[in-house]
């Protein structure tokens, strides 16, 4: 979903929100309004609500929303947060930024710093909770920490054997250079070749400049589909705690804590789960993620903290072999 734009898709990179073309529309993870309001989410949107400016909470930021009305998950989520804690906190407004093209989020973790962006999505990592105020949650279950690697269909059988992490280690694989993933690659001694924007990895491949790409499982099927002559590898998969949350503006901590208390509601309510499921459920039962063979690695970026939570909130497969091993 690399979960906006998840994904992050939200990967790492928010692509602009007026282009088209294959991989960019296939890394939005869309949701259509008029089913996502059965879940709970409120008007938000930048729609008009029924309360006075002064009693009306506003949100400026980033996510994705489509030309055809539709929201990105991190969007959803956020909408889904906002919504929940109507009753306690009061009405909320959220208002889109302008669409800019080549936006990254380095540039966005920016505009948090300097206060032109009151909250964005991103994975984790102890330098980008310096940035803002960490909202520890995982809007991804997890899931973004279990990547499945990439391949030319020509290559399959021949990757699809590698089980010694030794092998594994030596193989190419590609990363953006900016999202944290390509940090973690390359501090448990994987062969990471950096590269400057998800959209240049097809031809990248194609070209043979490295053996693999690394999607996470809640996106790759969803983008590699879209791309003939790539495939997903369905045999092995490398697995490294990872959370992928909402960060705050510093100025805005009682925007932090209604999303904290948002967080509480859904999780005890099982709207999250359920909106959750609705959006990556038949793309996880395509990856098969527990009959693959899991090269563990290791996240010295994450913060002991993001992993602290409610196990409610782990994918169960994530629970049971990546974060409970960490917390015994």
């Amino acid at each position: 979903m690399n979960a906006g734009g998840v994904v992050g898709a939200e990967g790492e990179v928010a692509e602009p929100a007026q282009k088209s073309g294959g991989l960019d529309q296939a890394r939005r993870r869309l949701l259509k309004l008029g089913p996502v309001a059965g879940l709970g989410l409120g008007f938000g949107l930048g729609m008009a609500r029924p309360a006075s400016a002064a009693g009306l909470l506003r949100v400026r930021h980033e996510l994705p929303l489509e030309s055809d009305g539709s929201m990105s998950y991190s969007l959803a989520v956020l909408n889904l947060l906002l919504g929940k804690t109507e009753a306690s906190h009061g009405p909320f407004q959220l208002e889109a930024m302008p669409p800019r093209d080549n936006l990254t989020q380095s540039r966005q973790m920016l505009d948090l710093r300097i206060g032109t962006l009151d909250v964005m999505a991103t994975m984790t990592s102890k330098a980008r909770d310096a940035d803002g105020i960490p909202v520890h949650t995982c809007m991804r279950r997890g899931l973004n920490g279990l990547r499945l690697p990439i391949a030319l269909a020509s290559r399959r059988r021949e990757l699809e054997a590698v089980r010694a992490v030794e092998v594994a280690r030596r193989l190419r694989i590609g990363q953006v250079a900016h999202w944290p993933d390509a940090a973690v690659l390359k501090s448990n001694g994987w062969n990471m070749l950096p590269i400057p924007r998800l959209r240049v990895f097809e031809g990248m491949l194609q070209r043979e400049r490295f053996d693999l790409f690394a999607l996470a499982a809640d996106e790759a099927y969803g983008i590699v589909n879209a791309l003939p002559g790539l495939v997903v590898l369905s045999d092995w998969l490398i697995a490294y705690p990872s959370t992928y949350s909402f960060i705050v503006n510093h100025a805005r901590p009682e925007l932090a804590e209604r999303l904290r208390q948002g967080w509480r509601t859904v999780q005890a309510d099982g709207s999250f789960e359920a909106l959750h499921e609705k959006v990556n459920g038949a793309e996880l039962a395509q990856a098969r993620l527990a009959s693959r063979h899991w090269f563990h690695l290791s996240n010295p970026a994450l913060p002991l903290a993001a992993l602290r939570q409610d196990g409610r909130l782990w994918h169960p497969l994530v629970r049971q072999r990546v974060i409970a091993p960490l917390l015994r």
